[in-house]
């Protein structure tokens, strides 16, 4: 995760040995607390580009009828991602 004009950027998710982001299995889902200069908190999510919709549930709750979901957020709060794809398939979010 980059912020525009920030200088440095953070790891939102990593897997290791799964096929997730890779040529058997290229869709991926993933999402980071954000803090506004401002001072709000925000849940950002992501989906590749064959992500039809995004939803954060747990901690955070929010739907986005895209591949891009933002949602006002406590600082600390934990949620769990399921995105779906255009073709009807869930998507799991990275840990």
């Amino acid at each position: 995760f980059h912020t525009p004009g920030g200088a440095y950027g953070a790891a939102a998710a990593k897997a290791e040995n799964v096929p997730a982001c890779g040529p058997r299995d290229p869709y991926v889902l993933a999402g980071v607390l954000w803090k506004s200069k401002a001072g709000g908190w925000y849940l950002l999510a992501a989906g590749s580009r064959k992500t039809a919709s995004i939803r954060a549930t747990g901690g955070v709750d929010g739907v986005a009828r895209s591949s891009l979901l933002t949602v006002p957020a406590e600082q600390g709060a934990q949620a769990q991602l399921k995105g779906t794809l255009k073709d009807g398939r869930s998507l799991r979010g990275l840990r």
